[in-house]
């Protein structure tokens, strides 16, 4: 199945959480993150989905 990537911004919308947070459920490896360079990083929306989902929470 193919995955989707969106912004921080996208991320932050469709989970309603802190930045902080989404950054910690990256670093638990929960969802999904693609580091492009220093500045740019991009969101699977499949694990976004996966996490509300309680998938792998």
């Amino acid at each position: 199945m193919n995955d989707t990537f969106i912004t921080k911004k996208e991320a932050l919308k469709e989970l309603g959480l802190s930045s902080r947070t989404l950054y910690s459920l990256v670093q638990s490896g929960k969802i999904v993150a693609n580091k492009i360079n220093a500045r740019l990083i991009y969101y699977s929306l499949n694990s976004i989905r996966a996490f509300k989902a309680g998938i792998n929470s």
